[in-house]
């Protein structure tokens, strides 16, 4: 009685094929488990990296910053950071009798972080604005004080390094603001050269607290840092202002993390009971094998439940080792799946705990599954009940329509407050999902039915397609098994890298409709005027817009030359027609704007001649005129320069030409795009868990044409021998293969296509700004796995030939 239950682990090593489908149903199931706990790990990770990669290096520890203070207060006060400065009211320093508006600061290493036009040294650095409004040259002294000028610096512009982001509020000045409202700096070498300003500035100064750190990789890093922040921003004591940016990153991040947990948790559930239950069909067919060993010991007094652990001796080492190699292949792959490879501390051991919990569960299945099949065969035969008979097709339909119903109320989900993540609604984001797994349930049902009704074919005059469906109808099980897979695979591929592809380029677009371009800055109105002439690197990319309320003024000649537009062409023929004939300008209505003649302060009566749905800047709302339609240009509330070129281009352009400009804008990062990332992320694991279902639907079909070789062998071998060329024989097999993959495809394709049409749209983080996502083209996606599909096709056909070309028929008959 001990040798059998001794000998059942190296049993498993006389079904070689038993063995492979154990360790590959557990590696995925193990894969699917420990994947999505790496995943939600890295989202977190990935978006505090976005949300740090926003934010000033040296603002990412809490800071402190005050104004209004006496300077000597200042300077002691600036001794607790190490990364601090002091700055001093606006006033007017004399050098030679011309005094025009400066500041005094001091930061550590300022110097080398200038950009010097003339001199050096350790005196006072003068910006090139002050210099030549005052007259002020290297070696003159400031009047009042022993300090002397010893250099002079390109004055600071937007956009800063990140060196300078955290004190761009103070050294950028704002030349299109009024006299004294800013002003450059003037850079002292020392902190206790401040002390021999002249008494004017002694008073009103402001001071800010910088406490560098390395950058942070994980969100427990990013807590820690928080906390030691705070503690110690707190036992300074000092009566100034705190900025703590980290911590609503953190909010953001963790609010990410589990908004990506959430979405996946019913994929995840899904595929692991998929793979249970593939679990338990291997242990059916494991009974089957050992029908005649699992009687004796049945006879010699082993109940079903000994049985059932008997099951597990020979298939628990295999469900194991699979487990664990999912748990390997899940950590190989990350950076493929993953939006990020960094992983907080500990997930590893997270991911192990969920592995061995679905192997633990699939050792389980194991065992009610064999004392099942042990009990039905050899104690009592009970009427067959089979799962097939319930229309699990309509019950994931029901499910479908809920989503759909609560995706077209609630669409994404919800914002609590303004600058929150939305708050992702899971029935909802599934409804893409649910119709492609309804789909896949009625195609396999409905082939089910054709091929129990296949009999009736006769299509003998067509040997190949015959042939091929009556082997489809012997193997009716593992057909449809294959297409099932296969539908979802493709499904789930197409949903999720759509769905993704979508959130990426509804980020851009709406970015591009909120800027107008890739980058704008405010110029002042005499470019409009024509006082001041744009650099000629900025012609052919670069166009002057006005912006008042509700409307804007355009150049129809430049218009289209930068600004993100779908129809250039179109646009610019409409642009070119708004010609002023008389007292009304004729405008663009663009989308929900009322369609009557209004009047906008500073601009002429308007009146609208066309119209467009939606148009950049505007959005859905508002009108566009042309500018040789607007008399008085000083009249308009402010103008813009749109630049198709990046915002350093462009500004770096504006510089050299000595064209003053405030207010910049880039349209890559205008938008936080995390809300989007979130989605993205999500549907990109879709993807992934696609990519993971197609190898599993191209492995069962490789494999049951593996387990049938010898019948096809026989039924091949017999063919040919009685005439069939083995041309005919070729294409019989193609159209077998052919058909389930085909069938696979266009279904999954159709399903997913239909439901996104109607799903993308309403999958919007961002819905109060224009424009909604779009399908992004499928051709390239369809393609490839059309190609992939063929390739299949061809594997599997070559293997079912290949047992006939080395059949012998000798054998064959014995």
């Amino acid at each position: 009685m001990q040798v059998p239950w001794r000998a059942a682990p190296r049993a498993a090593l006389s079904s070689p094929l038993t063995l492979v489908v154990s360790i590959a149903t557990t590696l995925l199931l193990g894969f699917v488990v420990a994947a999505a706990v790496l995943h939600s790990s890295s989202a977190g990770s990935a978006a505090l990296a976005y949300q740090q990669d926003r934010i000033c290096p040296h603002s990412v520890h809490p800071s402190l910053d005050g104004d209004q203070l006496p300077l000597a207060s200042a300077v002691t006060m600036s001794s607790q950071s190490p990364l601090s400065a002091v700055y001093t009211r606006i006033g007017r320093p004399d050098f030679n009798g011309l005094a025009t508006y400066g500041r005094f600061g001091y930061r550590p290493e300022a110097l080398s972080h200038l950009t010097v036009v003339e001199g050096g040294g350790t005196g006072l650095w003068v910006p090139q604005t002050i210099a030549t409004a005052a007259r002020v040259k290297v070696g003159d002294r400031l009047t009042g004080s022993p300090l002397v000028v010893s250099a002079i610096y390109a004055d600071l512009a937007h956009p800063v390094s990140g060196w300078w982001c955290s004190e761009a509020k103070t050294v950028v000045p704002n030349p299109l603001g009024g006299d004294g409202a800013s002003t450059s700096v003037i850079w002292v070498p020392q902190v206790s050269d401040l002390s021999s300003l002249p008494q004017e500035f002694s008073s009103g100064a402001s001071v800010s607290l910088r406490f560098p750190v390395e950058p942070l990789s994980t969100l427990a890093e990013a807590e820690a840092l928080r906390d030691r922040g705070n503690a110690l921003v707190t036992s300074l004591g000092l009566p100034l202002t705190r900025t703590d940016v980290l911590t609503s990153a953190i909010t953001a991040a963790r609010t990410s993390e589990r908004n990506v947990s959430s979405a996946l948790l019913p994929l995840v559930i899904i595929s692991v009971l998929v793979g249970l239950a593939g679990v338990g069909t291997v242990t059916v067919q494991w009974a089957q094998r050992r029908h005649s060993e699992l009687r004796l010991l049945w006879v010699r007094g082993a109940g079903p439940l000994a049985l059932g652990f008997r099951g597990v001796l020979e298939l628990g080492l295999p469900l194991v080792a699979g487990g664990l190699l999912g748990l390997v292949a899940a950590r190989l792959l990350l950076p493929l799946y993953a939006p990020g490879a960094v992983l907080a501390p500990g997930t590893l051991w997270v991911a192990l705990g969920h592995v061995l919990v679905v192997v633990a569960a699939s050792l389980a299945v194991t065992v009610l599954v064999a004392c099942w099949r042990a009990h039905r065969t050899f104690q009592r035969r009970a009427r067959s009940w089979r799962l097939s008979v319930v229309p699990w097709e309509l019950v994931v339909a029901a499910l479908a329509v809920l989503a759909w119903v609560r995706l077209s109320r609630n669409g994404l989900g919800t914002t609590l407050k303004g600058g929150e993540l939305p708050r992702i609604d899971v029935a909802a984001l599934t409804f893409p999902l649910l119709v492609v797994l309804a789909a896949a349930l009625l195609a396999t049902r409905l082939l089910r039915w054709s091929l129990a009704w296949s009999h009736r074919v006769q299509w003998w005059r067509v040997p190949a397609a015959q042939l091929a469906v009556r082997r489809l109808a012997a193997a009716v099980g593992p057909v449809t098994g294959v297409v099932l897979v296969g539908v979802l695979a493709v499904g789930t591929i197409a949903v999720g890298s759509a769905v993704a592809g979508a959130q990426k380029s509804a980020l851009d677009s709406k970015s591009g409709v909120f800027v107008g371009a890739n980058s704008t800055v405010q110029v002042s109105q005499d470019i409009a005027l024509g006082r001041v002439t744009l650099p000629s690197s900025l012609r052919g990319n670069t166009t002057l817009v006005g912006v008042s309320t509700g409307a804007l003024v355009v150049d129809p000649a430049t218009f289209t030359d930068a600004a993100l537009v779908d129809d250039a062409a179109s646009v610019r023929s409409l642009l070119s027609g708004l010609r002023r004939t008389g007292d009304t300008a004729p405008a663009l209505r663009i989308g929900r704007a009322a369609n009557q003649e209004i009047q906008i302060p500073g601009l002429p009566l308007v009146k609208p001649v066309a119209s467009l749905p939606v148009f950049p800047k505007l959005g859905t709302r508002g009108y566009v005129l042309a500018r040789e339609s607007v008399p008085a240009v000083e009249q308009v509330g402010s103008w813009h320069l749109w630049s198709s070129l990046p915002l350093a281009a462009l500004t770096s352009s504006l510089q050299a030409a000595g064209v003053h400009y405030t207010n910049v804008a880039d349209r890559a990062r205008v938008l936080d795009g995390l809300p989007f990332l979130t989605v993205e992320w999500t549907f990109g694991f879709v993807a992934a868990i696609g990519f993971v279902l197609a190898v599993v639907a191209a492995v069962a079909l490789l494999l049951a044409i593996e387990v049938r070789r010898r019948q096809n062998a026989v039924s091949g071998a017999l063919s040919t021998r009685m005439g069939m060329r083995p041309s005919v024989l070729w294409s019989s097999h193609l159209l077998e293969v052919g058909a389930l993959a085909s069938l696979a495809v266009a279904i999954g394709a159709v399903a997913s296509f239909v439901s996104m049409e109607f799903a993308v749209p309403r999958l919007d983080p961002a819905p109060w700004l224009n424009p909604a996502p779009v399908l992004p083209d499928l051709v390239p996606l369809l393609g490839s796995m059309v190609l992939c599909g063929l390739l299949v096709v061809v594997v599997a056909a070559w293997l079912a030939l290949r047992g006939v070309r080395t059949a012998r028929m000798g054998e064959l008959l014995r």
